[in-house]
C-alpha cells in the first residue's frame, strides 16, 4: 500500500484540497478504468522512513505479486484457507499522515509492481471502526488491511473474504468486522482473532446492514440486510435467520431498508416512493408516508413562490443575471429514468430523529422520524445527490455528499450559498467515522482519501469570511473579467498576476482556479479591452454571409447562440475570411459556453488565438492548411514513426487526425473540465506548443487508434470523446517540445508571440484575398440574380395570385348557385317527407279508431259474461241454500225414522216377552202371538204407506230441482233395507206358523 505525498490544488470559487490523482503507470484491475503503463511516474512516498522501509516494502509487494485473483470457492473452502493462514505473522509498517491545513491526511491504494506494468487493485469497501481510530480495508482479491491512527502502522489479516461489497463495524465488540459479499453471505471477523463466523441470508449482493436497539437480546431481530429487492431480519448474537420479507408486487419493488438508529423499528421505500415504518416486534406497518406527494402539495401551497425554498447552487457564478447556468452542466437530471421512482438516497440524523431524502429531479427533503412529516424542503438548482451524511456537530448542518457526477462536497444547510469542494469527479462512496472527525472517499481509480472533517469545516469556515469580505468591499458577488473591470483595479490586478507567478503556479497545481481562470488567460494572453472598437464592429451588424449560416448553428441556449453569431459577425467585419470559414462557430461557441455574458473578452481571445497560434491555418482557405499540417505530421514522423507507418497505410492525411482537432479547439474529444485544463496551458505557453498538443494526443491514443480496421473508424476516432489524462497529455506534450529536434520544431517557422495593442486590432494578412473578392463578387452577382429572380416570382405569384382569386370568385358563384339549387331540392324533400308522415299518420289514427271499436265490443261482451256468471252464482248460492235445507229436513227425518223404529222393537220386545210369560208352552206360535203380528202388519202397512208418500215427494223435488243429491239415494237405500228387513221377517213368521 502506497501513500502520496501531499499535494494542493487550486479550483474553482476558492481555495480547496484536491486528491493527489494515482494513474500514471498503473492498470486497474477488475474494473473499466485501465490506465497505460509507458512513461514516468510522478509519485512520491511520503513515509516515515523511506529507506529504512525499503526492504520490507519489497517483500511485501514480492508477497502480493505472487497472488491472484481467488476464484469463487465454498464457504467450508474459505474457512479451510483462513485456518491455514492463521499461523502467519502479521508484518506491521508504519506510515505517517500528511500535515496540511487542507484536510486530506491519508491516499491509500493497493498497486502491485511487476516487470512490464503496475498493476491497479481497486478497494472493494471500507469502514472505520466503532472506536474511529483504526481504517478497514478490502481489496478486490479479498485482502483486509488495518490501518491504525493511533501508532502509525498498518497491516495485513491472514485471511481473505472474496466478492466483498460492504463492510460494516460491529456494534457490540470494538474489534469485530462485518462483510456482506455478492453472494449472499455475511461474515464476522476480528481482527485480535483468528476464528470467523458466518451464515448466508440470501443469493444476491448485499447492499445495506443495519442493526436496531436491542442488540444484547438472544431472541430479538436486532439485524436488518437488504439483498437487492429482499430484506432478512436475523439475530446478530446468534446468527439465526427470523424473518425473510420479500416484496415482489408487479407494480414496485423494494428499493431501501434500513433500522431507524437508536429504534426498534425499521423502514422500507420502494419504487412508488411510498415509505413504510414497521415494528420488528410484530412486522406490523406503523405509518405509512408519500414524501413525494408531501412536497409537491407543499410547492402547490406555495403558489409559484418557491423564493421561501432554500436554494444550493454548487456551480460558480460569474454574474447575478446569468439565466443559463442549467446548459453548462455536466449532468441533467431531466434525462434520468424515473421507473424507480423519484427518491434517489437517504440518510439519518446521527441522533436517530431526521431522515434525509434526495430526488432525481434535483429537491433535499428532511423528515421528522415520529411522524414521517416534511419539515424542511432544500432545491438543488443544478446537481442532484446520490450519497451523503449529515454530521452531528455544528448543529446538524453539515453536509458531507456526493453528487451524480462523482463530485464530492461539503455543503452548509444553514447558509446554502457557501459550499466546499472536497473532490471534483471520480467520486464513488464515502464513510464518515462515528465521532464525525474524519471522512474517508473511494474513488473509481480504486483509492481511499482519508479527510479531516475539522480542517475541511475550518476551509469553509474561512471561505465564507473571505467572501463576505470581498463582497463587502466591492459590493458585487464574484470577480468580474477585464472587459468590466477598469480602472485602477484593473492595474492592480495586471501587477498582482505577473506571468513567472502564473506560470509557477500552472507547474505545481496543473490548472488555474476556476473562478479567476478568464481573469488569468487575459492577462496571459495581455487583452487591451478594446471596447469602443469592439463597438464599431457591433454597429456593422451580420454579414449577408453569417446571416445565412447562422440557421445552421445547433445550440440548446438562446444566449449561447446570439453570443456566437454575435462573436461571429464582429470577426467577419474584421477579417472577411473568417465569415466564410465553416467551422468558426465549433471554434467559437466553447469559449462562448464558458463567458456567454463577455463577448468582448471572448472576440479579442480568439483574435489573438488566430494572430498568433493560427496565423498559418487560413493560408489556403478553403481547403486544410497544408503548411500547418505539415508541421504536426513531421513532428508525428520524428516521434513515433509505427504511428506514422500506420497512417500512411491506412491512408489517413493529417486533415483527418490533426485539422478536426484543431478546428473545434479540442472540445469535441475533452469535457468541460478537461477542455478548460488543457485551454489553461496552451494560452500560457508559446503559440507552437498547440502543435505538440496534437501529436501528443495522438501518441497517447495510439494504442487504441493502431487497433481500428478501417480508415472511417480512425477519421471518426477523433470526432468522439474517449477517456484520457490530461495531466499526463500536457506533460507528454512538453517533453516532445522540449525533445524536437530543431529540423522540425514549429519555432522556426511560427513567430513569436505578439499580443493586441491598445486602441487597435491589427489586420490579419495571411488568407487569399483574390479567392475571398471573387467569392464576394460572385456572391454578390449571385445575389442580385437571386434577388431579380425573386422579384420575377413575386410578379408570378402576384398573378397566379389573381388568378386563383377569379377562380376562386367563379367557384363560390359556382358553389353559392348549387348550394341554393341543394337547399330547395332539400326542403322539397322535407316537405314531401312531411306529408307522406302526415298520411301515414292518418292511417295510424284510422286503424287505432278500429281497434278501439273492437276493444269496445269485446268489452261489453265481458261484461255481459260477467253479469250472466253473476246471476249464475246467485242462482247456485240459492241452490245451495235450498239443499242445505232439505238435508237438515232429511236428518231430522232420519232420526224421527230412527226413533220410530227403535220404539217399534221395543214394543215387539215388550209384547214378545209378555206373550212368552202369558202364554202356554203347548200353544201354537199363530195363536200366541196372532194380534201382535196383526198389530205389526197394520203398522208396518202404515209405516210404508208413509215410506211411499215420502218417497214420492222426494221423487218430485229432485225432478224439480233438475239433479238429486247423493244423500237422499243413500236415504232412500237405507229405507228400503228397512222394508226388506220387515218383509223377511213376516215371511219368516209366516213359515213359523
Amino acid at each position: 500500500m502506497e501513500i502520496p505525498a501531499k499535494s494542493i490544488s487550486i479550483h474553482g470559487d476558492y481555495f480547496r484540497p484536491a486528491v493527489s490523482q494515482s494513474k500514471e503507470n498503473v492498470q486497474n484491475e477488475g474494473s473499466e478504468d485501465e490506465y497505460d503503463t509507458h512513461g514516468d511516474s510522478d509519485w512520491e512516498i511520503d513515509m516515515a522512513s523511506e529507506t529504512t522501509l525499503d526492504s520490507a516494502y519489497s517483500e511485501f509487494e514480492k508477497e502480493l505479486a505472487t497472488e491472484t485473483q481467488p476464484s469463487k470457492e465454498g464457504i467450508n473452502e474459505l474457512h479451510r484457507s483462513t485456518a491455514g493462514l492463521s499461523d502467519v505473522p502479521m508484518h506491521k509498517y508504519p506510515f505517517k499522515l500528511k500535515q496540511n491545513e487542507e484536510g486530506n491526511i491519508l491516499t491509500v491504494h493497493n498497486t502491485i509492481k511487476s516487470v512490464d506494468k503496475d498493476v491497479r487493485i481497486r478497494i472493494a469497501a471500507y469502514c472505520f471502526n466503532e472506536m474511529s481510530n483504526k481504517l478497514v480495508v478490502i481489496d478486490r482479491r479479498g485482502n483486509i488491511y488495518i490501518f491504525d491512527f493511533v501508532c502509525k502502522r498498518y497491516w495485513r489479516l491472514g485471511f481473505k473474504v472474496p466478492e466483498a461489497t460492504l463492510l460494516v463495524a460491529s456494534p457490540l465488540v470494538h474489534s469485530e468486522y462485518i462483510v456482506g459479499t455478492e453472494s449472499g453471505c455475511v461474515f464476522i471477523f476480528n481482527i485480535e482473532k483468528t476464528p470467523m463466523l458466518h451464515t448466508k441470508v440470501g443469493d444476491a449482493a448485499i447492499n445495506e446492514v443495519s442493526f436496531g436497539n436491542r442488540l444484547d437480546s438472544n431472541t430479538a431481530c436486532n439485524t436488518l440486510i437488504r439483498l437487492g429487492a429482499t430484506a432478512v431480519l436475523l439475530n446478530f448474537t446468534t446468527l439465526q435467520l427470523s424473518h425473510r420479507l420479500e416484496f415482489d408486487h408487479s407494480k414496485y419493488t423494494l428499493k431501501f431498508a434500513s433500522f431507524l438508529p437508536k429504534s426498534d423499528k425499521f423502514f422500507t421505500c420502494f419504487t412508488n416512493d411510498s415509505v413504510h415504518l414497521w415494528s420488528s416486534s410484530n412486522l406490523g406497518t406503523v405509518y405509512i408516508s408519500q414524501p413525494i406527494k408531501a412536497r409537491d402539495r407543499t410547492i402547490r401551497l406555495m403558489r409559484g413562490d418557491t423564493s421561501k425554498i432554500p436554494e444550493i447552487v454548487l456551480r460558480a457564478e460569474y454574474d447575478e443575471e446569468e439565466d443559463n447556468l442549467n446548459d453548462e452542466l455536466a449532468f441533467k437530471y431531466d434525462e434520468q429514468h424515473f421507473s424507480d421512482g423519484k427518491l434517489l438516497a437517504y440518510s439519518f440524523s446521527p441522533n436517530g430523529n431526521k431522515l434525509l431524502l434526495s430526488t432525481v429531479d434535483g429537491y433535499l427533503m428532511m423528515l421528522n422520524t415520529a411522524s414521517l412529516d416534511l419539515e424542511k424542503l432544500f432545491k438543488l438548482r443544478d446537481f442532484i445527490l446520490k450519497q451523503f451524511v449529515l454530521l452531528a456537530q455544528p448543529k446538524n448542518r453539515i453536509l458531507f455528499a456526493i453528487t451524480a457526477t462523482g463530485m464530492a462536497v461539503m455543503l452548509d444547510l444553514l447558509q446554502t450559498e457557501y459550499k466546499l469542494i472536497v473532490q471534483r469527479s471520480n467520486a464513488l462512496s464515502l464513510n464518515v467515522s462515528r465521532d464525525g472527525k474524519l471522512l474517508s472517499l473511494l474513488s473509481k481509480s480504486g483509492e481511499v482519501n482519508v479527510w479531516s472533517t475539522c480542517r475541511l469545516y475550518n476551509s469553509l469556515h474561512a471561505q465564507t469570511k473571505c467572501i463576505s469580505k470581498v463582497r463587502a468591499a466591492l459590493k458585487q458577488p464574484a470577480a468580474k473579467l477585464p472587459g468590466l473591470i477598469s480602472g485602477p483595479l484593473n492595474l492592480e490586478l495586471r501587477k498582482l498576476l505577473k506571468r513567472e507567478r502564473l506560470e509557477a503556479m500552472l507547474a505545481e497545481y496543473g490548472f488555474y482556479p476556476e473562478k479567476y481562470r478568464f481573469i488569468i488567460w487575459s492577462v496571459l494572453l495581455e487583452l487591451p479591452s478594446n471596447t469602443a472598437q469592439f463597438q464599431a464592429l457591433l454597429k456593422h451588424g451580420q454579414p449577408q454571409v453569417v446571416k445565412q449560416r447562422a440557421a445552421k448553428i445547433k445550440v440548446k441556449s438562446d444566449a449561447q447562440r446570439r453570443a456566437v453569431i454575435k462573436v461571429w459577425s464582429c470577426l467577419a467585419h474584421w477579417c472577411k475570411v473568417f465569415g466564410h470559414t465553416d467551422f468558426m462557430p465549433d471554434l467559437i461557441y466553447p469559449f462562448v459556453k464558458q463567458m456567454t455574458k463577455n463577448s468582448l473578452v471572448v472576440f479579442e481571445l480568439l483574435v489573438t488565438l488566430l494572430l498568433n497560434h493560427m496565423e498559418l491555418c487560413f493560408e489556403f482557405h478553403p481547403m486544410p492548411p497544408g503548411n500547418y499540417l505539415g508541421l504536426c505530421e513531421n513532428v508525428l514522423q520524428v516521434h513515433d514513426k509505427q504511428l506514422s507507418k500506420f497512417y500512411a497505410a491506412m491512408d489517413v492525411q493529417p486533415k483527418d487526425y490533426a485539422w478536426s482537432l484543431l478546428t473545434n479547439g479540442f472540445a469535441e474529444v475533452l469535457d468541460e473540465q478537461q477542455w478548460l485544463v488543457l485551454w489553461d496551458n496552451i494560452v500560457t505557453n508559446p503559440p507552437y506548443f498547440i502543435v505538440f498538443v496534437i501529436v501528443a494526443y495522438n501518441m497517447m491514443q495510439r494504442e487504441i487508434i493502431m487497433r481500428l480496421p478501417e480508415k472511417s473508424e480512425v477519421v471518426d476516432f477523433f470526432h468522439e470523446q474517449m477517456p484520457i489524462d490530461v495531466t499526463k497529455w500536457l506533460n507528454r506534450a512538453r517533453k516532445l517540445m522540449s525533445n524536437c529536434v530543431t529540423e522540425v520544431h514549429p519555432e522556426r517557422f511560427m513567430p513569436p508571440f505578439k499580443p493586441i495593442p491598445k486602441g487597435v486590432y491589427p489586420k490579419f494578412l495571411k488568407y487569399p484575398r483574390e479567392w475571398i473578392e471573387q467569392q464576394e463578387q460572385l456572391s454578390d452577382e449571385l445575389i442580385k440574380q437571386q434577388q431579380e429572380i425573386d422579384a420575377r416570382l413575386r410578379k408570378l405569384e402576384l398573378e397566379e395570385i389573381q388568378m386563383k382569386e377569379r377562380l376562386q370568385e367563379g367557384l363560390k358563384q359556382e358553389e353559392h348557385a348549387r348550394r341554393i339549387k341543394e337547399m330547395e331540392q332539400l326542403y322539397q324533400d322535407t316537405i314531401h317527407r312531411e306529408e307522406e308522415r302526415i298520411a301515414c299518420h292518418r292511417k295510424m289514427l284510422l286503424t287505432y279508431q278500429m281497434e278501439a271499436r273492437q276493444r269496445k265490443c269485446e268489452v261489453l261482451s265481458k261484461l255481459q259474461e260477467t253479469e250472466q256468471r253473476r246471476k249464475i252464482l246467485e242462482m247456485e248460492k240459492d241452490i245451495d241454500g235450498l239443499m242445505r235445507s232439505v238435508e237438515r229436513e232429511r236428518r231430522r227425518q232420519n232420526q224421527e225414522m230412527l226413533f220410530a223404529e227403535d220404539e217399534i222393537r221395543n214394543q215387539e220386545m215388550e209384547l214378545m216377552a209378555q206373550r212368552y210369560s202369558s202364554c202356554l208352552l203347548d200353544s201354537p206360535l199363530t195363536v200366541k202371538y196372532y194380534e201382535e203380528v196383526e198389530k205389526m202388519r197394520n203398522e208396518s202397512d202404515k209405516l210404508k204407506k208413509q215410506l211411499r208418500e215420502m218417497t214420492m215427494e222426494q221423487v218430485q223435488s229432485s225432478t224439480e230441482q233438475a239433479s238429486t243429491p247423493s244423500k237422499l239415494k243413500a236415504i232412500e237405500y237405507s229405507i228400503h233395507e228397512i222394508q226388506q228387513e220387515l218383509t223377511d221377517i213376516l215371511n219368516s213368521e209366516s213359515n213359523s206358523q
